[in-house]
């Protein structure tokens, strides 16, 4: 699991084992370096042990006594603290996916001088200079020659990713073969400068067509549309983009639980989502709403992954009805789209 080159050091002190557990998972999962994990103890001990730290989380259920003085040294210094975040839920709870969303605002808004950038110039710039090794694409079965593309699309699937999606979610649209009967709206955490680059260079090669977001447009049939970063988008009653004034709730943008959210409120049965490599848990506490309604849930698997946490948060859900590589879950999805469809 590859760390972010630019990610802060982080030290964990707790005075209950599966909280330090917790936490470290968690941060690790977001990218971050934990260099240290110890006991309040041990910092009455040793108070040299956080001598490489960037930034602490501090998480302490007995703050009286001799654990005050180290405390205090902690808030009166120059790194930033994290204090109080709370128990954390057990993994399996419902509410765990909110809580590590909570621990990573925290940590992003204590960070802001660290680069916490899931995609950008030097992602794509490998993106492109792997052009050369895609595979040839999957046939195209023939009960879709005559399908007509960019018409309104029945069939709506949402991509989201973060860490490495670029590369895997290329993968997966270079093994398209070109007149599949459906749309596809990618949500991947990126820095914004970088959305039309994206969008150029995932483009190549693939059996569908690259599109940036734009006000007012339908999810066409043969289109991937590239959810915007800067603001949250919902649709019309004719199913058409529809720009919220609002930035996305939550640490990312785009939010893939709400891009999920949104496409199933709009969409409902007629929806379907993959979720790709990315660090974190987006995704996961969507899948979880969703699946109060029959719906269909894909990951990618681990071992394919940059960054495994996000697919493998949805899977722990229980929700994934399907776990591949980005060519497998190509070839699924075409498989899929035969059985389904009534054209």
């Amino acid at each position: 699991m590859p760390l972010n080159k630019a990610a802060a050091k982080v030290g964990i002190i707790a005075d209950n084992l599966l909280q330090q557990h917790l936490l470290k998972s968690a941060l690790i999962n977001f990218g971050f370096n934990v260099v240290l994990t110890t006991d309040p103890d041990r910092m009455n001990e040793n108070s040299d042990l956080g001598a490489e730290v960037e930034a602490w989380v501090v998480d302490i259920a007995d703050d009286e006594g001799e654990q005050l003085e180290w405390l205090d040294l902690l808030f009166e210094g120059d790194l930033p603290v994290l204090f109080g975040m709370g128990e954390a839920p057990q993994r399996n709870c419902e509410t765990y996916p909110r809580w590590e969303k909570r621990l990573y605002s925290k940590m992003k808004e204590l960070l802001k001088g660290h680069s916490l950038v899931i995609a950008d110039e030097d992602t794509l710039s490998e993106l492109s200079a792997g052009d050369d090794k895609a595979k040839d694409p999957l046939p195209l079965p023939g009960l879709f020659k005559d399908i007509e593309l960019g018409k309104p699309a029945e069939h709506i699937w949402v991509l989201g990713a973060s860490l490495g999606g670029p590369d895997a979610v290329k993968e997966f649209l270079d093994a398209l073969p070109k007149g599949l009967p459906v749309g596809f709206i990618y949500a991947q955490h990126i820095d914004a400068r970088f959305q039309n680059a994206l969008v150029q260079t995932l483009g190549r090669h693939a059996g569908v067509t690259m599109v940036a977001y734009e006000e007012g447009k339908s999810i066409n049939t043969g289109e991937v549309m590239l959810a915007p970063v800067e603001h949250e988008f919902m649709f019309d009653f004719e199913g058409r983009t529809m720009s919220k004034s609002t930035p996305w709730p939550g640490p990312y943008g785009p939010s893939v639980d709400q891009v999920m959210l949104n496409v199933a409120d709009h969409f409902s049965n007629r929806a379907r989502y993959i979720l790709f490599s990315g660090m974190g848990n987006d995704g996961a506490e969507a899948a979880v709403k969703i699946s109060q309604k029959p719906t269909t849930i894909w990951a990618q698997n681990s071992e394919s992954c940059a960054n495994s946490s996000m697919p493998d948060s949805t899977v722990a859900t229980g929700h994934v009805s399907y776990i591949g590589t980005p060519r497998q879950l190509a070839s699924q999805l075409v498989n899929y789209l035969q059985t389904q469809w009534t054209g």
